[in-house]
């Protein structure tokens, strides 16, 4: 196409959306022309296009979906009235909601805030939140009732080994997520997760049995005095504290 030789300074919003287009292409011909004239155009000058009423909203999806941490576009795609509406529930949902005109927000209106936002979500939308959403996002998605959904919160590549610890420590984590966070190797090298498993009466019997040995013999004695853990895992702590005697 000849607008692909225009300046990237004089490239508009109609352009954009014609070279968005072309990078779903089945010609490669077309892929890599779209590609290379994207490459010149200046983060700049996206960020004044995103906000241009009459770009496409395949294009406005696509840069929805590669805002990343850029808040300036990020800001210029919620101001666009022609975003579609799932693209602006999914930024505003991942912790970047349009600037306050008046007055300020005080931190339990910006969670009620998102909590109803996230109630108005379709499951696909909520699972898409889960996946891409910041942390108070994931804490909210990991309780929903769907379990795509709170399954999805796993998935998400924003998710730190301390929230993980804190699922484990809590008795309202669903046990699917418990044997999630069981089976991945990543996670069970820390110690504090490896602790929190066994010391979860909703993390399933099998791998509490299965992960005992690892914890020390402080732990093992108190696994086997408490009475809020499972009657099979107290029984295999307190032969492990028999067939190995305290050292004098």
């Amino acid at each position: 196409m000849h607008s692909t030789s225009q300046p990237p300074g004089r490239i508009d919003a109609v352009h954009l959306g014609v070279l968005i287009r072309m990078l779903q292409s089945r010609e490669a011909q077309e892929r890599d022309v779209a590609v290379r004239a994207l490459k010149e155009i200046t983060p700049d000058t996206v960020t004044e296009l995103l906000r241009d009423p009459r770009l496409t909203p395949e294009a406005l999806e696509y840069f929805a979906r590669h805002a990343g941490e850029r808040r300036d576009w990020i800001e210029a795609l919620l101001s666009n009235p022609s975003l579609p509406e799932e693209s602006r529930t999914l930024l505003a949902t991942a912790g970047a909601g349009p600037p306050e005109e008046t007055g300020e927000v005080t931190e339990e209106e910006e969670d009620l805030n998102l909590a109803q936002r996230i109630q108005k979500m379709t499951v696909g939308e909520r699972i898409k939140a889960a996946m891409r959403g910041n942390k108070e996002t994931r804490a909210i998605l990991v309780k929903d009732s769907n379990r795509d959904v709170y399954m999805a919160v796993l998935k998400n590549p924003g998710l730190k080994e301390n929230e993980v610890e804190m699922l484990t420590k809590n008795t309202g984590t669903n046990q699917e997520i418990l044997r999630a966070i069981a089976n991945n190797r990543e996670w069970l090298a820390n110690r504090n997760i490896l602790h929190g498993l066994v010391m979860n009466p909703k993390t399933p019997v099998s791998l509490s049995i299965r992960f005992l040995s690892r914890l020390g013999r402080k732990d093992i004695e108190f696994v086997a005095k408490s009475r809020s853990l499972p009657v099979a895992l107290r029984n295999n702590a307190k032969r492990m504290i028999v067939s190995k005697p305290k050292r004098k």
